[in-house]
């Protein structure tokens, strides 16, 4: 069993980072300040739309998956029939920008107790302003088990997809923030279609 409380601890120490129109910058993730968080942890890198490629991981997840994640794109630690609505949600956090949260299964196999779990995706800028690097984290409960292990999502619980910013212009390497700034949470199943509530900040 992984760090029960990974997923609200890194969504409070993101919340912490210097931002620009809602998003922090790659920049001021400090491996340091993350402490015991960093074994649950990747960081992920937009290489196409709905392919996110993983930078950096936690040996927690190497040793979840039974082989080194660098390099691989996050649909391969999934089953195939995840990886569409995986790329969806990629999509979301990306371009929204969004958090996005949503709980993972692995399936009873020879050797492979049935696993439980959640994943978090958090935003990030890369040093042009642009929104194309993920910080998340991957939790799970129950036994490993023999061998690496692939994941589909839970069809039975809510997906969380909460924007941080609605309006955003992303043009020639800088960030320019329009006003008001909006803010759009909503929540669904992995196969309901998305349902939106406008809310207005003027923070």
């Amino acid at each position: 069993m992984t760090n029960p409380t990974a997923l609200k601890e890194l969504e409070k120490y993101w919340a912490t980072l210097p931002r620009s129109n809602g998003v922090p910058h790659r920049k001021h993730v400090d491996p340091i300040a993350m402490g015991s968080l960093l074994e649950d942890s990747f960081i992920l890198e937009r290489v196409a739309p709905g392919v996110a490629r993983i930078r950096v991981a936690g040996r927690n997840i190497t040793k979840l998956i039974g082989l080194e994640p660098r390099g691989l794109p996050l649909t391969a630690v999934m089953l195939p029939e995840a990886r569409a609505d995986i790329a969806k949600y990629l999509e979301q956090a990306f371009m929204t920008p969004s958090i996005v949260e949503f709980p993972l299964v692995g399936p009873r196999a020879v050797g492979q107790p049935k696993l439980h779990g959640k994943i978090l995706l958090l935003p990030l800028r890369d040093d042009h302003g642009r929104v194309s690097r993920i910080l998340g984290v991957l939790v799970m409960s129950g036994r490993r088990g023999l061998g690496g292990r692939r994941f589909s999502i839970c069809p039975d619980t809510a997906v969380r997809v909460d924007a941080v910013v609605g309006l955003h212009v992303v043009a020639a390497g800088k960030a320019e923030t329009q006003s008001p700034t909006f803010r759009v949470p909503f929540h669904e199943k992995a196969e309901d279609k998305p349902a939106l509530r406008l809310v207005v900040s003027n923070d």
